[in-house]
């Protein structure tokens, strides 16, 4: 039994002695509720940053078992093996942290407290250690009784009547059992009368300047949030390992927007028997309808794409596989076909396809491309190029130069010397005809997130739009939201939601042109979904949300389309992302 206990101990330590901490500690503290029941009592809370465990212990023939009842006694489970002799190795290492162990007396308190006292003595490097704080709940003594114990011991008072008359020197925290305030199971929101009790009881402890923990309380992520957010100072839970992930990213899964933006409202004063003169298809790579529910929560419940009537839902995946990546998602819009993921405008057998931009040049449309990512990112490039590796950088810039393209805008001005011989390069406020083929690049580099680069995008399609309506030929132009994929990936809800906010501003801009020439059929729709993207709560009045990520990759979910102009009732329904391309020819027929 001993070997077995302390051979994790061994090998958690060597890692943390050539590693360092494994897991920081969040801005929210968790206490390991049973500390010992986990399956490596003390080291699992500890490695994931718990701030405070717990060890039930029960006196019995003159030594301290870790134990929640007499009966339940294992010889070699004492608390000087499974917590003082760990927390000994790591401060005489030089690698404690600060930590609160809060030791829940089972037996008798005078005897228990008086050989635990006895032991912990034989233990300076920890009673002399600010770094450590012993707290003793359970059975206690009486309130009155807690000075005179010595100064590294501390108490968990449990009576919040008689705050005003307690000596708090002694008291580290107040503990309350949660079912004395509310019947909440942890799911949903807790009902109004319930929330201000537990809020009167968290305050009342606050306002006496001491840290307040429940117990008894539901263990699931809801609560850890709703208590994280009510400020509950040590957050109780049986799985420190699982709330440690969890909060750890908590703050970087929340936004909240002060200032909403504005919604346009489409006039949708068409003809919708008309052939549309022009086409505009706006992607939002890696834009479920999760993101753009984010985003409308966030702005107080509208967008501009939410005014839309006309929806569909598109199935994304490649032809090897279920979930598609941008190369496949975009080829398949533009080429009407199913191909391999990683390869930009062929088919599964590596053989080029033809995209909408060589069709439409054809017909003599003027093609343009405006994306926040590189020309030769997956989606843009889907719509000119044709390679079998979406990466092979040089092949796309080759395949920009023969294509069809007669004017893009996007990041990566360091592209520019291997298109110059075909494109001329200008700012956006001298871009004002199509004569040459164009390039405007928006960032030297990669663009700077939405909340850098304030109203840039929208304001330069706007211009782009401008340019285009001042001019007689029809035009198909592929306008692409990149950034929201990026921050999907890296599971950043704060800018999944602002790349979101920044699309809708642009739709709006796309909208009002659409309602001036009455002649455009505007089709919003995705690649794929990123991230696994999910709303775990808000507020709606504030313009809060806090979102959860079920991965870092993308999602083979459906994907939601919306569609206005003539032609965008074509658009509704359940079909594949192919369907996207051949609907499109169809409008135009």
């Amino acid at each position: 039994m001993k070997t077995n206990c302390y051979k994790p101990i061994f090998v958690v330590l060597a890692i943390l002695f050539f590693c360092g901490n494994l897991s920081a500690q969040s801005n929210y503290k968790l206490h390991s509720h049973n500390d010992y029941a986990q399956e490596f009592p003390f080291w699992k809370a500890y490695i994931h940053g718990a701030s405070s465990i717990e060890a039930d212990i029960f006196l019995k023939n003159d030594e301290l078992f870790v134990t929640h009842a007499e009966e339940e006694i294992k010889t070699d489970l004492t608390l000087e093996n499974l917590y003082l002799k760990p927390l000994s190795e790591l401060a005489k290492a030089g690698k404690l942290r600060e930590i609160q162990v809060l030791i829940d007396l089972k037996s008798e308190a005078k005897p228990s407290l008086k050989k635990l006292v006895e032991t912990l003595k034989s233990y300076p490097e920890l009673t002399n250690n600010s770094k450590i704080t012993f707290v003793i709940s359970g059975n206690r003594p009486k309130p009155a009784d807690y000075a005179s114990f010595p100064d590294f011991i501390e108490f968990d008072h449990q009576d919040v009547s008689n705050l005003a008359e307690a000596d708090l020197s002694k008291i580290a925290l107040i503990s309350q059992n949660f079912r004395d305030y509310s019947v909440w199971n942890g799911l949903g929101r807790i009902t109004a009368p319930e929330l201000e009790k537990v809020e009167a009881v968290i305050k009342k402890a606050h306002d006496a300047g001491k840290s307040f923990r429940f117990w008894g309380a539901p263990d699931t992520k809801t609560t850890w949030s709703r208590f994280a957010a009510m400020g509950v100072d040590f957050i109780n839970t049986d799985k420190p390992a699982e709330a440690a992930t969890y909060l750890e990213t908590l703050d970087a899964r929340k936004f909240e927007l002060n200032s909403p933006i504005s919604v346009y409202k489409p006039k949708f004063d068409f003809d919708k028997n008309t052939r549309p003169k022009n086409i505009i298809l706006m992607i939002g790579d890696g834009n479920g309808l999760s993101q753009i529910s984010s985003a409308a929560f966030a702005n107080r419940g509208e967008l501009t794409i939410t005014q839309l009537r006309n929806l569909g839902l598109v199935k994304t995946s490649s032809f090897d596989d279920l979930v598609t990546d941008s190369a496949a998602g975009a080829t398949a819009m533009a080429t009407g076909e199913k191909t391999n993921n990683r390869a930009i405008g062929t088919d599964k057998n590596g053989q080029d396809l033809k995209n909408l931009t060589e069709i439409f040049a054809e017909k003599a449309y003027l093609n343009g491309i405006i994306t926040t990512d590189f020309v030769t990112g997956a989606t843009p490039s889907s719509f000119f190029s044709h390679v079998v590796e979406r990466d092979d950088s040089e092949a796309i810039l080759e395949d920009l130069n023969k294509s069809k393209v007669d004017f893009f805008l996007s990041a990566g001005a360091s592209d520019y010397a291997k298109i110059e011989k075909e494109f001329v390069q200008k700012d956006i406020s001298e871009f004002n005809d199509f004569e040459k083929r164009t390039a405007v690049f928006l960032s030297e580099n990669g663009l700077a997130d939405a909340s850098v680069r304030g109203d840039q995008f929208p304001e330069h399609v706007k211009k782009v739009l401008q340019n285009l309506e001042n001019q007689d030929k029809p035009y198909f132009l592929m306008i692409e939201a990149a950034k929201i994929d990026k921050n999907g990936h890296t599971n950043n809800a704060s800018g999944i939601v602002e790349e979101m906010l920044d699309f809708d501003k642009t739709i709006a801009e796309v909208l009002k042109v659409a309602d001036q020439n009455k002649n455009t059929l505007v089709v919003i729709t995705a690649d794929h979904e990123t991230s696994g993207f999910a709303i775990m709560k808000g507020d709606l009045e504030k313009g809060q949300i806090e979102g959860g990520f079920l991965t870092h990759d993308h999602t083979g979910t459906m994907i939601p389309l919306f569609s206005y102009g003539p032609g965008s009732e074509l658009f509704n329904g359940v079909y594949e992302n192919t369907a996207v391309f051949h609907r499109i020819l169809k409008a135009v027929e």
